[in-house]
């Protein structure tokens, strides 16, 4: 019997005209359609010294909207795959609160604070330096409000009240959560061109309601990046086919292993790693994600390789 040969594919640019990234050259490229980003001309292939590359521009004041998203689906659903790219972020980039970046994904691919435990994404996200110091500030602030609500609500002797308070709460307080989080922000305000760099997971046995981060560290310190650098993205999955034993997740920034972890990814078998989730933007929900300008962001290459 034939041994099966092993999925390899290899996307890149040096053979492609310069100018708009065209959607007859870009399903050529992906074998799908665009969902967002190359019809609306923000795709270009451009001159990076000596290489062609993709330049994704992501307009200014802009979340998710103004960003780029595709699929390339994987045949057969793997179990053990590594997904490699190159990524320079543009001249004075200012990395705001944070964003997304490309990964891998299985099952229904789960995002967008979604609870399906039916399926697992891991895409990259690239997080403000002092993010962490501001998420601890915000969480006292919710838990402080959590706690005034809930005084307010046993208080509330009549439905009619009740409904009026919960019409305040889900919109006049949720802009002053939004307001809150903005000054939260300037007064913990880290270098707006450095970002450190997270697995952004979402899996079955995740317990916050939006992804969980699993932060990139190499020698007990955080992955800084900053504009004008071109890192070397690759990300390892291995799925277990035994249900005692965790999944794999392992990473690596420019040669050097910064993240290994041990995750159920999938509750059942019935899938496995069947796409390259590419998205990019900013964000985060609310303005405070917004960008300050027009940024870019360029891709040299990409490689899905089956181990």
């Amino acid at each position: 019997m034939l041994k099966k040969e092993k999925y390899s594919k290899t996307i890149s640019f040096e053979n492609h005209k310069l100018g708009l990234y065209d959607v007859k050259t870009f399903v050529k490229d992906w074998e799908n359609k665009p969902r967002r980003g190359v019809k609306e001309k923000r795709c270009k292939i451009v001159r990076k010294g000596k290489n062609k590359v993709l330049e994704i521009t992501i307009p200014k004041g802009t979340e998710s909207d103004g960003g780029s998203f595709w699929r390339l689906n994987l045949p057969g659903g793997l179990t053990d795959a590594t997904f490699e790219y190159d990524i320079m972020f543009g001249n004075n980039f200012n990395f705001v609160r944070g964003g997304k970046l490309p990964g891998l994904a299985g099952g229904t691919a789960p995002g967008g604070g979604s609870t399906d435990k039916n399926g697992f994404s891991a895409r990259l996200m690239w997080r403000e330096t002092k993010f962490e110091e501001l998420l601890e500030i915000t969480k006292q602030f919710r838990e402080k409000f959590k706690q005034i609500k809930n005084f307010v609500i046993s208080k509330e002797s009549t439905k009619k009240r009740l409904e009026k308070f919960k019409d305040f709460y889900k919109n006049d307080l949720r802009n002053e959560r939004i307001k809150m989080e903005w000054n939260l922000r300037n007064m913990t305000k880290g270098n707006p061109h450095n970002a450190y760099l997270v697995q952004y997971m979402y899996y079955p046995d995740k317990k916050e309601g939006y992804g969980d981060d699993q932060i990139y560290k190499y020698k007990n310190k955080k992955v800084i990046v900053k504009p004008n650098k071109w890192y070397n993205i690759k990300m390892r999955i291995k799925l277990s086919e035994n249900p005692k034993q965790k999944d794999t997740l392992l990473a690596r920034v420019n040669g050097k292993k910064v993240l290994e972890r041990r995750l159920n990814l999938r509750k059942n078998k019935d899938y496995g790693i069947n796409q390259v989730m590419f998205i990019l933007f900013f964000g985060g929900n609310d303005e405070t994600w917004h960008t300050k300008k027009d940024e870019k962001v360029y891709f040299k290459k990409f490689k899905i390789e089956e181990k």
